[in-house]
């Protein structure tokens, strides 16, 4: 497959099965004691109501970090540096024209710009260097653009099963009493056996589209 045709794809594959439907999730969480699983429950019924379903599906059918090739981890990178620090609906346009034009002028912030040139330059060896490394998460700290969020963000978009410590994220594990929102999400895995990845992507998304301190303090949650 051609590196432009990579990227007009790998960030919008589909599973045709989901891991756990939403009813069956629905059915484990009713009459959970855990009010974070209860919540995730709503958030995901939320988040699939959307036209953002396809996002958490995409998410539930990544497959391995071991299947990844080294063009798809150059179009990975290069959506989460465009993303970086930036309202995600805009990065999402600005990436989209990337991969149609594939013209980097596109990439208006000039450091982004040059960091993905370099990646476009170096990226294969940098991939085989990532596939050797023992510690794969705090190797991608090591790229242009990559910083201590942007790591997780990276590896769990590559089928690495992490959660992004974004600032949504972190609100709500402080609303449940958690100390930061891997615990949290373990919590909801252990209920759900969903991935730590599709967990990250559901609340996520929610808190994005409600705002996060909305769903921190949403009057469902009154009860708990």
């Amino acid at each position: 497959m051609r590196l432009r045709d990579t990227y007009r794809t790998v960030l919008r594959e589909a599973s045709e099965r989901l891991i756990i439907s939403n009813e069956e999730l629905l059915r484990v969480c009713s009459g959970n004691s855990k009010p974070v699983v209860d919540f995730y429950a709503q958030a995901k019924q939320y988040v699939l109501s959307t036209e953002y379903r396809e996002e958490v599906e995409w998410c539930q059918s990544l497959k391995p970090f071991e299947s990844v090739t080294a063009e798809e981890f150059f179009c990975h990178y290069v959506y989460v540096v465009i993303d970086s620090g930036m309202r995600e609906q805009v990065a999402r346009k600005t990436y989209e024209k990337f991969c149609k034009s594939f013209d980097f002028n596109v990439i208006g912030h000039l450091g982004k710009r040059k960091a993905i040139q370099e990646a476009f330059r170096s990226f294969p060896k940098w991939f085989e260097e990532l596939k050797q490394s023992d510690n794969k998460i705090e190797y991608l700290e090591r790229l242009p653009w990559i910083g201590p969020i942007t790591k997780f963000h990276l590896a769990r978009n590559m089928g690495i099963d992490t959660v992004k410590p974004d600032r949504h994220l972190v609100r709500l594990a402080r609303r449940f009493g958690y100390k930061n929102p891997l615990e949290m999400c373990v919590e909801i895995q252990k209920a759900t056996q969903e991935r730590l990845g599709v967990i990250d992507v559901v609340l996520w998304r929610y808190c994005n589209l409600k705002g996060s301190i909305k769903a921190a303090e949403d009057s469902s949650l009154d009860q708990y």
